[in-house]
């Protein structure tokens, strides 16, 4: 299994993943890409984009209803062509266009170029037969090239089985297997809250070592406790932090990666 590389210069890689709600806001967007700009010489950036809001409404179009169990997606073989569709052209393209109009040599990618990420079919869910996967292998050595180069990948979160058939991967599961393999400085996932929320205020700093706690006494829910269990493997991994927060105008991209705002994540955090 190929390892990350160190590239040429010293600047540390930041890996950012970004809701599918997020990518379908081209102001917010357009800041966005315009902050990447500003702090482009401070990071190696690499960006990870879900889109499954557009998905369902395209399946809707085309009379296939979407079916979720546990918060899953049941990709059908009939959908995965609209996935394919949605996530690595529409999604992916607006991103790509944007950053690029703010001066950013972005690239746009599935985890089938060069092999980025291979996946295997979950085959079934619930008794129901699906194209939606998990991340096998990661394969770095393209991102190495393009970070090299001075370019921004932008991937999307559809992927290939090793027979060569599309699957739908969940986009937090590829930005946490990207940086399990990369081992980033910084993480950061921009949410629609504004962090971990308890007792309606935003966590601050989260030791790994709370996680269990936080989990147990219920602040902690749905869909984000395997997005913390998944934040605690990858920092054991190496990762620096991770960050999880809002991004709704200039200078908050900034503020996530110091820690100002959001959650911020660590193996260990030393609590004034």
């Amino acid at each position: 299994m190929e390892k990350f590389r160190k590239i040429r210069d010293t600047r540390p890689v930041a890996i950012i993943k970004i809701g599918g709600r997020f990518t379908e806001n081209e102001d917010t967007l357009g800041l966005f890409g315009k902050e990447l700009y500003m702090l482009r010489e401070v990071y190696h950036f690499i960006i990870v984009h879900g889109g499954g809001n557009e998905v369902s409404t395209i399946s809707k179009l085309l009379g296939m209803e979407p079916v979720f169990v546990d918060g899953i997606r049941i990709t059908s073989a009939d959908e995965m062509d609209i996935v394919e569709m949605v996530l690595a052209g529409k999604v992916n393209g607006r991103v790509v266009r944007n950053l690029r109009a703010n001066g950013l040599d972005a690239v746009g990618l599935n985890g089938s170029d060069g092999s980025i990420f291979i996946s295997r079919a979950m085959e079934t869910v619930d008794g129901t037969e699906t194209r939606t996967g998990n991340v096998v292998r990661v394969n770095p050595k393209l991102l190495e090239i393009l970070l090299d180069g001075e370019y921004i990948p932008v991937i999307s979160s559809v992927s290939t089985d090793l027979q060569g058939r599309g699957l739908n991967i969940n986009a937090d599961s590829v930005a946490f297997s990207l940086s399990e393999k990369i081992v980033p400085e910084i993480l950061i996932f921009i949410s629609d809250i504004p962090g971990i929320l308890k007792n309606s205020k935003t966590i601050r700093k989260l030791d790994i070592g709370e996680i269990e706690k936080e989990i147990k006494n219920g602040t902690i829910t749905g869909g984000m406790i395997p997005k913390v269990k998944a934040s605690e493997k990858v920092l054991r991994a190496g990762v620096g932090k991770i960050i999880i927060g809002e991004y709704k105008k200039m200078g908050d991209l900034k503020l996530l990666i110091t820690g100002n705002t959001g959650t911020l994540i660590r193996r260990n955090i030393t609590h004034g």
